[in-house]
């Protein structure tokens, strides 16, 4: 048996590889498990490395057994499932598989793995003296390189420092193999990230944050708790803050208490990663901190600080933060941290232990002024990496374009951003050269020379390869000369990045229509009213005003605080109140999915209201965003309908409040939700009653233009009485226009049936059928569409009931003759024909 300790260290694949080789040694009657016995577990373990390996090396199940022989002398396959060829039930490991088994351990000490695998294993094997072993490697010829190549890239350190213990032998037995000079930090070196090697090899220039790294270096400096902590929203360059300490600390350009001071970025999830057992990550991380402490020069920078509370402790040890905190308390170490105010108000402020031993800086967003600067410091690299040419007029534009059209981000990172997608648009939409083309048509011809080269050398045809390599030299060099061409024209024509290329990417970001980025609205804009004209019918008032507060908020008079406009729609039922928002997302956003509609009937009872920004902390549904919120900050630029307002409970219009004031609102998680790029639409059917009575009377009496609009205004005074009277006066006053719909006449009523008549002729035409329908017909069901509680209702109704209909059937039953349809008036019925 093997010690249990040394199990431990064992990947599940070895220990199965080790748990069968005894099997397989019962099956075959021997006394100990030989090294063998081993050898043929491993090819049997499937998905395992050593498994690879050997396949790697061609072994074949039939080599192995042929080496296998019973105590009788007999060759015969191993068979898990019978043993009754089994004489020996508890085999010992040989001496020879003991030794092998130790070699593992050391050779994986060598290569500074955190476990023993089946790779380890199959190495030893194939390495070792064994007499049944070398038989098989004997005729496989197995080349080193092949099976000692999943070694060639672990780290430094050496994760088993108690091998001796485990074997009981001196220290010197494991002694690693040592090349050249021993690093001082191999735990640092290998699990952080050198800052101030890294700032040189980049070389990129970091713009302004003077003040922050004054600050930075201020609390370094001090005797106790001197480790700051950067606080800022994602993006604002907190990281790029410590990077220029970096560049500071390598240009000598900082104070004598920093001179000297070696910048290491420490890698949390590298620290966590690979440690499965009990106290193994504790053991790494307080390495780490005793490696800092020696070397008092070095100030480590944890990026996510946050991040170190409750990490590593998955198998009940302590976490990164109980472990750090000590050490920080006494000095020992020093360390950067960089974090959200949201992450450090959840994590680090609930534990004050930790939060006394940080100082905190506040990293502000930096302004447009500030934010241009940044970007037009770093554009050299960007022009360098996408061999283009980037004008200051393209970052100011940049810049500007985030800021309006990207408020959930922030500076400089989303001008950034923006200006490299733009940049990688630019690069990618030039065609592909014919430098290019003939570039890759070569490297297909290179492929299959290497291949045929190999194949030859394989075969030891070496005069045939030789021949090949002259030819592989000679498709090299012309490779390099086309490359070398292409370089030179590139350098010669270097695209601009234009205005239009920015508006692109940013409608592609943000999903706003290019047109209106790119200041081509105008003449959709000139022509709104009549567009809202041409498809609400009767309602040129209202929609006159309407337009008029969307002039002015366009022309840049009004406030940029507030959303676009906002108005309340009165009216009957069936006038076009809906409609218009519909009509206006579609026309003034050129996106029939701008319409954000809110039916406010959901929301009659006061625990519903909740659902509008999301619930709040410690109910159910929190952090699932609301209703209004979640879908208002995925789509910014949009017409929010709050449909039938009058039926909402009072505590909704303290929500709309804050939107019609401050055009932003706050979620229940905090966040600011951005409505200053929406038009607010409040509609309700408040007064409807009076507008039918009038409109029957009007219709009744026959009464002339002058008169229905003087009983109009009369109702009109009557249902804003009553919206005053029903809802609060904060509210009414922040709205920019209160629009009150005439209930529809008989004219109104006619011009929308010839609309509905009209889409129906264009479904026909798709179907390349000509449709004709006269004047009377369309007279004839207007009149049958007049209600006066039900406005424009019953016109998409009665059209489908005696037209759709029947056309429908006339298609089904094949009885349209020539692909045409016509619809008149005989004996008072429609007919088609």
């Amino acid at each position: 048996m093997i010690d249990p300790e040394i199990i431990q260290k064992l990947t599940s694949n070895a220990r199965k590889s080790i748990k069968e080789a005894e099997e397989i040694a019962a099956f075959y009657s021997s006394r100990t498990v030989n090294p063998v016995h081993l050898l043929y577990a491993i090819f049997l373990q499937r998905g395992s490395l050593g498994n690879n390996i050997l396949k790697n090396i061609n072994l074949k199940e039939d080599l192995i057994i042929k080496n296998m022989l019973s105590e009788d002398g007999a060759t015969i396959r191993y068979d898990k499932k019978n043993d009754a060829h089994a004489k020996n039930n508890n085999p010992q490991l040989s001496r020879n598989l003991r030794d092998i088994i130790i070699r593992s351990f050391r050779l994986a000490s060598t290569f500074h793995y955190p476990y023993v695998g089946t790779e380890h294993l199959i190495y030893s094997l194939l390495e070792s003296d064994d007499s049944g072993v070398k038989s098989i490697t004997q005729e496989l010829k197995p080349k080193k390189n092949i099976i000692n190549f999943p070694f060639s890239s672990m780290s430094e350190n050496d994760p088993f420092s108690n091998f001796s213990k485990l074997f009981n032998f001196p220290e010197i037995t494991l002694t690693k193999k040592k090349t050249g000079k021993s690093s001082a930090t191999p735990y640092l070196d290998q699990f952080c990230l050198d800052l101030m090697k890294d700032a040189r090899e980049r070389q990129e220039i970091v713009i302004g944050r003077e003040m922050e790294i004054e600050r930075i270096a201020n609390i370094l400096g001090r005797k106790n708790k001197n480790n700051p902590v950067l606080i800022g929203e994602p993006g604002v360059g907190k990281t790029a803050i410590v990077m220029g300490l970096a560049q500071k600390i390598n240009s000598g350009d900082v104070v004598p208490v920093l001179q000297n001071k070696r910048l290491l970025q420490l890698d949390m999830a590298l620290v966590v990663a690979g440690t499965s057992y009990r106290g193994e990550f504790e053991a790494r991380l307080k390495e780490i901190i005793r490696e800092a402490a020696i070397n008092k020069d070095i100030v480590l920078f944890i990026d996510e600080i946050h991040s170190i509370v409750g990490a590593g402790n998955a198998n009940g040890g302590l976490d990164a933060a109980n472990i750090l905190k000590p050490a920080l308390s006494r000095g020992d170490i020093q360390c950067i941290g960089a974090t959200t105010l949201e992450e450090y108000k959840k994590y680090i402020e609930k534990d004050p232990a930790l939060e006394r031993r940080l100082q905190p800086i506040k990293v502000n967003e930096p302004d447009i002024k500030e934010a241009i600067k940044i970007v037009e410091g770093i554009k050299e690299g960007y022009e360098k990496f996408h061999n283009l040419k980037i004008s200051s007029e393209s970052i100011r534009l940049a810049v500007e374009l985030s800021v309006k059209y990207m408020p959930d981000r922030f500076l400089p990172d989303k001008a950034i951003d923006i200006m490299d997608e733009t940049a990688s648009y630019v690069r990618n939409k030039n065609k592909i050269t014919d430098f290019m083309r003939e570039i890759k048509k070569l490297s297909k011809e290179l492929d299959y020379l290497q291949d045929n080269k190999n194949n030859l050398v394989n075969s030891e045809k070496y005069e045939d390869a030789i021949k090949l390599r002259e030819s592989e030299k000679e498709i090299r060099d012309q490779i390099e000369k086309l490359r070398k061409k292409q370089r030179e024209a590139e350098q010669k024509k270097k695209v601009i990045i234009s205005t239009n290329d920015l508006f692109k990417t940013v409608s592609q970001i943000s999903g706003i229509p290019l047109s209106k980025l790119a200041g081509k609205k105008d003449e959709k804009i000139k022509n709104l009213e009549k567009n809202l004209n041409a498809q609400i019918i009767g309602q040129k008032e209202a929609i006159k005003q309407l337009t008029n507060t969307i002039y002015r908020n366009q022309s840049g008079i009004s406030s940029f605080d507030r959303p676009l406009g906002s108005f309340m729609l009165l009216g009957p039922t069936g006038v076009g109140k809906t409609l218009t928002a519909k009509v206006l997302a579609r026309t003034f956003y050129e996106n029939p999915k701008a319409l954000i509609r809110i039916d406010m009937s959901e929301f009659m009872e006061r625990h519903n209201v909740s659902k509008l920004i999301g619930a709040p902390a410690g109910y159910v549904g929190y952090g699932e965003g609301g209703k209004l919120t979640e879908t208002v900050r995925r789509q910014p630029y949009s017409v929010v309908l709050f449909d039938e307002i009058e039926k909402a409970h009072p505590d909704v219009f303290n929500i709309l409040l804050q939107v019609l004031e401050e055009g932003v609102l706050t979620d229940a998680e905090g966040k600011t939700i951005n409505f200053k790029e929406t038009i607010i639409i409040l509609t309700s059917n408040m007064g409807t009653e009076d507008f039918t009575n009038s409109a029957r009377i009007g219709f009744e009496t026959g009464k002339k233009n002058t008169g229905l609009k003087s009983e109009f205004e009369s109702v009109k005074s009557q249902v804003l009485e009553k919206l005053r009277k029903n809802m609060r006066p904060e509210i009414i006053n922040r709205i920019d226009y209160i629009a009150v719909f005439n209930p529809l006449r008989e004219k109104e009523i006619e011009k929308i049936t010839a609309m509905e008549i009209r889409k129906l002729e264009r479904r026909l035409k798709e179907k390349k059928i000509i449709f004709h329908c006269s004047p009377p017909v369309i007279k004839f069901l207007a009149k049958k569409n007049i209600a006066f509680d039900q406005g424009a209702r019953l016109v998409r109704k009665n059209i489908q009931e005696l037209v759709e209909n029947e056309i429908a059937k006339m298609i089904v039953n094949g009885k349209v003759q020539n692909n045409k349809i016509s619809l008149d008036i005989k004996k008072g019925k429609i007919k088609l024909f």
